[in-house]
């Protein structure tokens, strides 16, 4: 509700503080994304050549804002709530696998910068993300329980939870029982994975749930997410094409990641813009918005 129309409101002079934390919490990733870009560029001007991979900044004096704006971006991804819970349990799958990806580190490159890290301390790094992500899943159930909130589940949103359980279990499994290859291979994986959730939410957006949130234009915005979903995919293919095709090129994965977190930024952003202003109410709603039978039933499974 417009400020103005508040009784005893004082029109520009009253804020809606809810509105705003969700503007702010979803321009906090735009945010991070400049702030890892510069240190990468500042971080290139120092040296002779780029490093093969965005992760292998760790290792340089950009060491600091590569762990910390991964880490704030798995924040922000984990505490916004997707529009569908399966958008949800999406995001908080790649905010997760966020901080694996921060916290251990890819294979030490040749040329960068020599950061002192032990597996002891990567090891002990990510136990406590496992504490934090345990203390705060019971506190949500109990709280949930307790208050009689638990959302409800449709049957794709389901799917997904159990395949992010397993994949966390897998990960705790290998924690716990192979210390030496999870140190080895954890980041990798979660970096893949990682990807593969963002892609998913970008898809889920572009193709079944832009329905779900009213919007002024949302032919356009639907749009613009699928040329978004689509350029990610072939961004994926391309790289798998140049891979093959030219053994010398040693900066593929870094060009991806790049281009990837660019093309979510992108996303990201519009969807900013789109959900920038309060929902439309039914009164509002544009004409030929309305969800007909078919993606109402497409709705409810999400």
């Amino acid at each position: 509700m417009d400020s103005a129309s508040t009784p005893g409101g004082n029109g520009a002079m009253d804020r809606d503080t809810s509105l705003d934390t969700y503007r702010y919490l979803r321009g906090g990733i735009p945010v991070m994304l400049v702030m890892l870009g510069a240190a990468l560029i500042i971080e290139r001007a120092r040296a002779s050549d780029w490093l093969g991979s965005i992760s292998a900044y760790y290792f340089t004096g950009a060491h600091a804002v590569f762990i910390g704006s991964i880490c704030a971006m798995g924040t922000l991804l984990i505490v916004y709530k997707g529009l569908k819970p399966t958008e949800d349990v999406l995001l908080n799958l790649a905010g997760i696998l966020a901080f694996v990806v921060a916290f251990v580190p890819t294979s030490r490159p040749e040329t960068a910068v020599s950061v002192d890290v032990s597996n002891v301390n990567v090891l002990s790094n990510v136990w406590a993300l496992v504490i934090a992500l345990l203390v705060a899943r019971a506190v949500s159930w109990f709280m949930y329980r307790s208050t009689g909130t638990t959302p409800d589940l449709g049957p794709i949103a389901s799917i997904v939870v159990w395949v992010q359980r397993a994949i966390l279990a897998a990960g705790l499994a290998l924690l716990i029982f192979a210390r030496d290859w999870f140190v080895s291979h954890a980041h990798g994986i979660a970096a893949v994975v990682m990807f593969l959730a963002i892609i998913a939410t970008v898809f889920l957006t572009a193709f079944m749930a832009d329905k779900a949130v009213l919007s002024a234009n949302p032919p356009l915005y639907h749009r613009i997410y699928q040329c978004i979903a689509i350029t990610m995919v072939v961004t994926l293919i391309a790289a798998v094409v140049v891979h093959f095709a030219l053994d010398n090129f040693n900066h593929i994965v870094l060009v991806v990641e790049m281009v990837l977190i660019i093309e979510f930024g992108v996303y990201w952003a519009v969807q900013t813009v789109e959900k920038w202003s309060p929902t439309l109410t039914p009164r509002d709603e544009p004409a030929g918005t309305r969800c007909t039978p078919a993606q109402e039933r497409v709705m409810s499974a999400l």
